[in-house]
């Protein structure tokens, strides 16, 4: 099976096509400036070149079965200037992509969406641009849909995890804090975190490349990898005991952000993937990549 990854290069993009490119042939649609150190082994790479004309030629070349879209561009607060870029990769980068398909339509498309689009609602209400620019691209699927054959679905995240990531996120700003002096301040804490080790959420993505073969989905539905939560606070209690630390944490010394996500969405809202568990248990994982 032939599956055209975009976002390869991130976390989440990584990963997949680590642990699944023994299993599917994959491309990987990458900008010319990407650092593809990680992932050239495992795939074969397509440099984009923001050129529509081009990406039409390159999908009429190659017949995907599948394609899983994860590129994006996150800003969880957006200034003036970062809007070209967040919208070329969140809206016109997707349209492009689903002008594409036209032309030579794969048999699934798994968009990624994110859980602040339902920022404390069981209904669409962003807490940022990203997040709406996240849901335009959402709609104009619906649009897509309509004119080619192609099986769509989306995957709804929730926070991720695991070795080697690069990203600012929460366990490793504790990793810096861990055993130090320093205090770090932080919000009341209250706040609910949903959060899953990356080889959980890559088998999310394999199940759900297996559900688009297998059977007819709804169209354009949303699954999510909905999994056991912790309050912020818990949270850290639970990473200093699995990695035998002592955070300095000053709780309540910073207010929440702007639509902070207090309680993300969740069942029966929007269906949990059928067939999805998570394997690994927070505390081991978070032992095993921070505990050393």
């Amino acid at each position: 099976m032939k599956l055209l990854v975009t976002g390869a290069t991130g976390f989440v993009g990584t990963n997949l096509i680590l642990k699944l490119h023994e299993k599917y042939e994959i491309v990987a649609l990458v900008r010319k400036n990407s650092n593809i150190e990680m992932i050239k082994p495992c795939c074969t790479i397509y440099h984009y070149d923001e050129n529509l004309e081009n990406l039409i030629e390159f999908f009429r070349s190659q017949n995907f079965d599948g394609i899983i879209h994860l590129a994006t561009n996150y800003q969880s607060v957006h200034y003036p200037q970062n809007l070209p870029e967040i919208l070329q990769a969140n809206i016109t980068f997707g349209t492009y992509l689903l002008e594409a398909c036209k032309h030579q339509p794969p048999k699934f498309f798994i968009n990624t969406l994110t859980f602040s689009q339902f920022s404390n609602s069981q209904t669409y209400t962003p807490s940022s641009l990203y997040d709406a620019t996240k849901q335009a691209f959402f709609d104009i699927i619906c649009f897509y849909q309509e004119q080619i054959p192609t099986k769509f679905c989306n995957l709804l995240l929730y926070n991720t995890y695991g070795p080697n990531d690069p990203r600012p996120k929460i366990f490793n700003l504790w990793q810096k804090y861990a055993n130090s002096q320093e205090v770090l301040e932080m919000s009341e804490g209250i706040q609910e975190i949903d959060i899953s080790h990356i080889d959980d959420v890559i088998r999310g993505f394999d199940l759900l490349i297996q559900l688009n073969l297998k059977t007819k989905q709804p169209k354009n539905i949303i699954y999510t990898l909905q999994n056991q939560r912790y309050s912020l606070r818990d949270l850290a209690n639970l990473y200093m005991q699995a990695t035998n630390t002592k955070i300095n944490i000053k709780w309540g010394a910073k207010p929440y952000r702007i639509c902070e996500t207090l309680i993300p969405i969740s069942e029966p809202s929007l269906p949990k993937l059928p067939g999805w568990n998570p394997k690994i248990k927070l505390q081991e994982g978070i032992k095993e990549i921070y505990g050393k």
